[in-house]
């Protein structure tokens, strides 16, 4: 009997090695940086004396552990895997997951797939196998990058502590990755997936982080998978049972999802069809769907396939900000502590998450700014806008979709006009969905920003998103690679972010940050602070010309290249 190779797999590793390079050459990236700091902030006496006395309760806030802060380990455990590290890593598995499996049956494609002689259950495991080993390319990567950060700036750490927390950071990710895999393979729809892994992802941090300050949160925190993957912090303490505990429930989300798909009909998510109840009087035999009006041209179905994602992306940043304004009014209690805290960090660790004006932190708009709108939802509104535009245009034409949508009587460039500005409009719904929750925080806790400094922060975030969605459909109408226009925009944004950070640190870089888009949205001051600012415009005007640009090209580009 012949032996039948992995084929699902191999395919699954390959569709997601671009992916995997550049989530390894972003923690690469930030295990060095943070590297580079932890010296500075080893050397300062002032700061062990200081940080000693601050309450407990801001500390946990702020992601520190007072015992083993200036420690190499403890240093990269509150800025390297309690936030970035576990993001770029969630993001990398459950879009890994569900690209590999609800898009590929929204497609069409795994019908195909299920077509061969193979088992339902082979394919799912496979296919959920391939992202789960391209994921530990990242974590490979940045274990790797620790160790060389370790050899050059003298950080203490061991090398099997360094593999634990690599290896704690991969489980978190397969575990929320077999989320997204239950999801899709219940759903079968690639946003329904996302979101649902997305929030629950959220829910866990949460609960892990705020703790210490809710008590309330304290028996959800225990059953959340971050308490697993960081308490106690691998980095410190190593081996422990936080490995066997996500490990043993990534298996047992996989063994779920893959009881589901063998027995779901993978048509339902395309096709629904209603009984009528007996005895039931029938108004007509014709329904109108009721997204005929949004599926009547190519502005309308955009948001109509982007309206899950909209909702998923939108309600996260949307707690996120609620729970950030829910969280300020016991922190603003120890004002001065906190004044302290900020002052006595070095500016290089502000930089790195784009914060040029530490000492504003002690406000409440810079409190409030410092992760809606100046790390976490930055980051957010670029991927969604971007893979809006992949979506909506390079996976199109990578289908073949486009071509039929272009056969219609419509000039190329209206058909741009109206995807690019369906996209744009999702974009806007998700700014808009935090922008409601801050304005609803503002006057729960009487946080004293106004309406008009609000709106102008959630619009400077939309345009943010706005530029980088229109410079990546102008790379896409300049190359003939379906995913160069992703990653090189993706690279683009990574480095004009670590490019404000790094211009705010010396004169002699501060001409550098005038190239960045970051820098005209974030500037010197939190974008709650500042209200509507001229250098918005420059936003504007950017995608503006981007997207004229781009649709120069498109009407005379040959989509059979």
């Amino acid at each position: 009997m012949s032996r039948v190779r992995p084929a699902v797999l191999a395919k699954s590793l390959r569709g997601r090695r671009r992916a995997a390079l550049g989530s390894s050459l972003g923690l690469a990236a930030l295990a060095a940086w943070l590297g580079a700091v932890f010296p500075i902030l080893q050397g300062s006496d002032a700061f062990a004396g200081f940080i000693e006395n601050l309450p407990p309760a801001l500390l946990a806030a702020a992601g520190i552990d007072s015992a083993t802060y200036l420690t190499g380990a403890g240093f990269l455990s509150a800025y390297l895997f309690s936030m970035f590290a576990p993001l770029l890593m969630l993001i990398f598995t459950i879009s890994a997951v569900t690209a590999e499996t609800a898009a590929e049956e929204q497609a069409g494609v795994l019908d195909l797939v299920l077509s061969a002689p193979v088992s339902r259950t082979r394919v799912l495991l496979e296919k959920a196998a391939g992202a789960a080993l391209a994921a530990l390319a990242p974590a490979g990567v940045l274990t790797a990058a620790l160790l060389a950060s370790n050899a050059v700036f003298g950080m203490s750490l061991t090398a099997a502590r360094v593999a634990a927390a690599g290896l704690a950071l991969w489980l978190l990710g397969a575990c929320f990755g077999a989320a997204a895999l239950l999801a899709a393979a219940v759903a079968g729809r690639p946003a329904a997936a996302g979101a649902s892994a997305g929030l629950l992802a959220f829910l866990a941090w949460f609960a892990e982080s705020f703790a210490g300050l809710y008590p309330w949160l304290r028996t959800l925190a225990a059953a959340s998978p971050f308490t697993w993957y960081s308490a106690p912090a691998p980095l410190i303490e190593g081996w422990g049972a936080g490995h066997l505990r996500l490990a043993a429930l990534t298996a047992a989300l996989t063994a779920a999802a893959a009881l589901v798909f063998r027995r779901r009909d993978l048509a339902a998510g395309r096709i629904s069809l209603r009984a009528e109840a007996p005895g039931r009087r029938r108004r007509s035999r014709v329904r109108r769907p009721r997204a005929a009006r949004l599926l009547s041209g190519p502005f309308g179905k955009t948001l109509w396939d982007r309206r899950r994602s909209v909702w998923g992306w939108g309600g996260g940043l949307g707690l996120l900000t609620l729970f950030m304004f829910s969280t300020w009014p016991a922190l603003s209690e120890d004002a001065a502590a906190l004044a302290g805290l900020i002052s006595a960090l070095p500016r290089e660790l502000f930089a790195l998450f784009g914060i040029s004006s530490p000492e504003s932190m002690v406000t409440a708009a810079g409190y409030l700014s410092s992760r809606t709108y100046q790390v976490i939802g930055p980051i957010l509104i670029v991927l969604f806008t971007v893979r809006g535009v992949s979506s909506g245009f390079i996976r199109e034409e990578r289908a073949g979709v486009l071509d039929l949508v272009l056969a219609a009587p419509a000039p190329r460039r209206r058909v741009m006009a109206a995807k690019a500005g369906g996209t744009a409009l999702s974009a806007a719904l998700v700014a808009a969905v935090p922008t409601g929750a801050a304005l609803i925080g503002d006057a729960v806790w009487s946080t004293g920003l106004g309406a008009a400094r609000i709106l102008a922060a959630g619009a400077g975030l939309w345009l943010l998103g706005v530029f980088f969605g229109a410079l990546a459909l102008l790379i896409w109408t300049m190359t003939e690679r379906y995913s160069s226009a992703v990653r090189i925009t993706a690279a683009a944004a990574f480095g004009t972010f670590l490019l404000n950070g790094l211009g705010a640190l010396t004169e002699a870089t501060a001409p550098l940050r005038l190239l960045s888009p970051f820098y005209w949205y974030l500037g010197d001051a939190p974008p709650l602070a500042k209200g509507f600012q001229p250098s918005y415009l420059l936003l504007l005007f950017g995608a503006l010309a981007a997207a004229w640009a781009a649709s120069m090209r498109f009407s005379r580009r040959d989509l059979a290249v």
